[in-house]
């Protein structure tokens, strides 16, 4: 009899530009740990990449896990869960395995609130695994019981940090992230705007990273050319350049207002580089950002309160060293090794 596998991950996993989003970043560092703790012979991947442009491939691959793995680990994103969750539930009844859903962003008990049928579907799921303890808490008023905090999380890598030396004439921080507008690109360069109208010259420079949205590029575009003597756009990087990049950096701007982040991953590759980041305080920002330990938080859009923290970080050695130092520590507290730990004992 053929042996049955460990594990199964449906999720989107790949290299390359087209796999930095949120849910490919998080999708690879979970198969890639799996992989390290299990052997690759173990781990079956349903890359769920374009599937719709062959459901019928995705399917077959679909009962083929169920068929050949004790667990399956679904990683949907906000759309595919309504395709994902009720495909797993109904293919489930068949072959009993162990399901476990790791939810990727911050909108699923907003989502369930309107969906009684996949409300209760998730429900016979044997896990369900949020990025927030806030998260959780809604869950679990919805009267889900199979609920369990794990937050996002990355490998850890000891860094050998150089100081950042402040008495440089032009001083850069970035954006990395989806470039769509509720992500708050437009709000980067005024807070750049701002600190440098704090300083009375152009100090800050920011360069933006990530994939541009189609539905954003032509306002992106013409932001860019409007601002270029304080911003430009520099591409999209794979995510195994991450701490490389940010390596040449001064602070890190999140000024996010997305309605769906959760525990973004942004704020990991901040923590992972010892980068300071300045983050709006929206959605779960402030379970994971302590302003003044490990980062810096403004209320709510409010862009002069954000100038001034970035221009504090200029002026105060001693905070960005201290902020710095939260980083490390914050980076190994969700490395992957560590936060995989309660994840593990649910695998049988």
């Amino acid at each position: 009899m053929k042996k049955i596998k460990k594990v199964a991950v449906v999720g989107v996993y790949g290299t390359g530009t087209d796999f930095t989003t949120g849910q490919a970043v998080k999708c690879r560092t979970l198969i890639d740990w799996m992989k390290r703790k299990f052997g690759s012979d173990e781990v079956v991947i349903v890359n769920t990449y374009k599937w719709m442009k062959n459901p019928l491939k995705l399917l077959v691959s679909m009962i083929f896990a169920m068929k050949s793995c004790n667990n399956i680990v679904i990683m949907p994103a906000q759309n595919g869960i309504k395709v994902f969750a009720p495909l797993v539930y109904h293919l489930n009844k068949i072959y009993h395995r162990n399901i476990q859903y790791i939810v990727i962003g911050g909108w699923l008990a907003e989502m369930l609130k309107e969906k009684d049928i996949l409300k209760r579907q998730i429900a016979s799921f044997r896990g369900i695994h949020v990025e927030t303890k806030s998260m959780k808490i809604k869950l679990e008023d919805l009267g889900m019981t199979n609920v369990y905090y794990m937050p996002n999380s990355r490998p850890y890598t000891e860094l050998n940090k150089k100081d950042f030396p402040h008495d440089k004439k032009v001083v850069k921080v970035c954006t990395y992230s989806r470039v769509v507008k509720s992500k708050g690109i437009d709000d980067a360069i005024k807070i750049c705007r701002k600190a440098n109208s704090i300083l009375g010259s152009k100090i800050f420079y920011l360069d933006i990273y990530g994939k541009i949205d189609e539905d954003y590029k032509k306002e992106f575009k013409n932001l860019v050319k409007s601002n270029s003597e304080i911003a430009s756009y520099q591409g999209c990087r794979n995510s195994d350049e991450t701490l490389s990049v940010l390596n040449d950096y001064f602070a890190l701007l999140f000024p996010t207002y997305y309605a769906g982040e959760g525990f973004a991953g942004t704020i990991l590759d901040a923590f992972a580089a010892e980068l300071p980041i300045i983050a709006n305080d929206w959605k779960y920002n402030s379970e994971v950002i302590t302003d003044g330990e490990n980062g810096l938080l403004y209320p709510f859009r409010n862009i002069e309160i954000a100038a001034k923290k970035l221009v504090s970080l200029y002026r105060d050695t001693k905070l960005y060293d201290k902020i710095r130092a939260g980083c490390k520590e914050s980076a190994y507290r969700y490395s992957t090794e560590y936060v995989m730990v309660q994840f593990e004992r649910l695998l049988h």
